[in-house]
């Protein structure tokens, strides 16, 4: 058998069983877990102004491609 053929035949249980490892690994490497949730307290601080203003970006991107497409002759 071909790589191809190796391929299309176990690829998708090859993917399943590398990614259920990596997940059980990262599941074991887990501080506890009011450690992670003090960590994402402090962290809110310091990126909450900072997604505010993407999503505000973002929004505003998305209103101007749609009126863009409305406009007579646009592609």
């Amino acid at each position: 058998m071909n790589a191809q053929t190796l391929r299309a035949k176990y690829g998708a249980k090859l993917a399943v069983v590398v990614s259920s490892v990596i997940a059980a690994g990262q599941a074991l490497a887990q501080t506890a877990p009011t450690t992670g949730v003090e960590a994402v307290k402090a962290g809110i601080g310091d990126y909450g102004p900072a997604m505010f203003g993407l999503a505000i970006v973002s929004v505003g991107v998305m209103i101007g491609v749609k009126w863009i497409k409305r406009a007579k002759g646009a592609a």
